[in-house]
């Protein structure tokens, strides 16, 4: 077994450890719920968002802290805060993500928010267009090519990035994903939130979350949309951006450096995403459609303007 498992953490006696965590979805406001949640004078938010380290899958994103001192670390400035948590949408996806958050923090509460599945996948390949060198040209294209690339070994040892990040349609298949958070902590320790909901009010998101954990609900906090989809990623952002500072720099060292040059001239200058193409918005809205379903009936919340694709 490997020992940068989180199974075979250091012991964090007298540590401060987190007591909260959101996990995802993908491409779904997770960004702006942690910088919210971040401002609150009785929480601790690390800088690094992403630090990925509960992440079971040995092809992890790249940036993920992988050593159990180097995690706790982050949390040495945290004594004073009566909540602690951070950030990491691949602990939804990833199996064992649940198990091992569970092994190690014990019953934390967990943040979950989800996005129209339909929505989310479009936007996560823009995404990899603009940060982890997608070659597809075209959404429909990925699509086409997504069952072989989860297939091929190659793949996930040679892609850039975390290979699942590739995943446009299994990452909107939301029910397998929140049922195992659901089972391992129960439903009071977990708070799901849709995008909608998020945009719509997000100091009332915020202010629940807050309530869930404890802290002074009637904090409001500064609102701001934040890592929003397309737009121009300047040389400016790109170093004060600590977390694409470092993958960046683990790329070189990781990687065929010839094979950085597309995914940096992406960053400097790339136009906003176009619209889906309706065609294939439909053919995902009628694929998602059962899942969508089971989801509903499993948080409770209506999901019919998914479905509708509305």
């Amino acid at each position: 077994m490997n020992d940068n498992n989180p199974r075979l953490y250091s012991n964090h006696s007298g540590r401060m450890i987190p007591n909260f965590l959101i996990v995802g979805a993908a491409k779904s406001g997770t960004t702006s719920l942690y910088k919210y949640l971040g401002q609150h004078p009785d929480i601790f938010m690390p800088e690094w968002k992403e630090l990925s380290f509960f992440t079971g899958d040995p092809f992890g994103p790249l940036h993920r802290v992988k050593k159990a001192e180097y995690y706790w670390r982050v949390f040495a400035k945290a004594r004073k805060y009566s909540a602690v948590g951070e950030a990491s949408t691949s602990y939804l996806y990833d199996q064992d993500a649940p198990r091992l958050i569970k092994d190690v923090l014990g019953l934390i509460k967990i943040f979950i928010v989800l996005r129209n599945p339909v929505d989310m996948s479009y936007s996560l390949y823009n995404h990899q267009v603009r940060k982890e060198g997608e070659t597809s040209v075209t959404f429909e294209a990925a699509l086409e090519v997504e069952e072989n690339r989860r297939k091929d070994p190659m793949f996930k040892k040679q892609c850039y990035g975390w290979h699942a990040n590739y995943d446009y349609y299994h990452r909107g298949l939301y029910y397998e994903q929140v049922k195992r958070y659901l089972d391992i902590f129960g439903k009071d320790n977990v708070m799901i939130f849709l995008f909608e909901e998020l945009v719509s009010d997000p100091v009332k998101v915020a202010q629940r979350a807050f309530r869930l954990m404890g802290v002074d609900d009637s904090f409001i906090p500064a609102i701001k949309v934040h890592n929003p989809a397309g737009g121009i990623l300047s040389i400016p952002r790109f170093w004060k951006d600590y977390g694409l500072f470092l993958k960046t720099i683990s790329f070189v060292f990781s990687r065929n450096l010839i094979k950085k040059i597309p995914h940096l001239m992406r960053n400097i200058d790339i136009k906003p995403p176009t619209p889906i193409n309706p065609k294939t918005a439909q053919y995902l809205k009628e694929k998602f459609f059962d899942d969508i379903c089971r989801l509903e009936d499993l948080i409770g919340k209506d999901l019919s303007l998914w479905k509708s694709g509305k």
